[in-house]
């Protein structure tokens, strides 16, 4: 009993590096999961960007060459939506790259009865949608417009 001298033995060792392994398999599954969830809001914020973009242009086209009997430009293009480059992942190569479709709906007048005016405002609505990486379902990005 005087001989031993408190060194460290293969019981402790074992459950020494047992627990820092649990703890290192933790931190990278959080560190994962904060960077995926990252870069997901990142190309949210982006296809929303595009959806801005898109309705200020459909605004603006309804300020300068607007023609009521146009009905392509009337009736929307949710059947053929433009496509538009979301998310660059590596520049070396156009393989990974993430691509949105990107539609409006139909152009609604409304009359307000009270003016007397007739149309009053047009609404319609701007969709970006696109494939997430590793996932099957569409995510979508929905911007609302009034065009006075």
């Amino acid at each position: 009993m005087r001989n031993d001298k408190g060194s460290v033995d293969f019981v402790q060792l074992v459950v020494g590096l047992l627990i820092i392994a649990i703890a290192a398999i933790g931190a990278t599954k959080t560190f994962v999961h904060g960077w995926n969830t990252q870069d997901w809001q990142i190309r949210q914020k982006k296809a929303l960007s595009i959806a801005r973009s898109e309705v200020e242009y459909l605004q603006a086209r309804i300020n300068s060459d607007f023609d009521p009997n146009d009905r392509d430009f009337m009736n929307g293009n949710r059947a053929r939506p433009s496509e538009k480059l979301l998310d660059e992942r590596d520049p070396e190569t156009a393989l990974d790259d993430i691509y949105c479709d990107v539609s409006y709906s139909a152009l609604s007048p409304v009359d307000d009865p009270a003016t007397g005016n007739g149309v009053d405002f047009y609404q319609f609505t701007v969709t970006v949608s696109w494939l997430e990486p590793w996932e099957i379902t569409t995510r979508t990005v929905k911007f609302k417009a009034v065009m006075l």
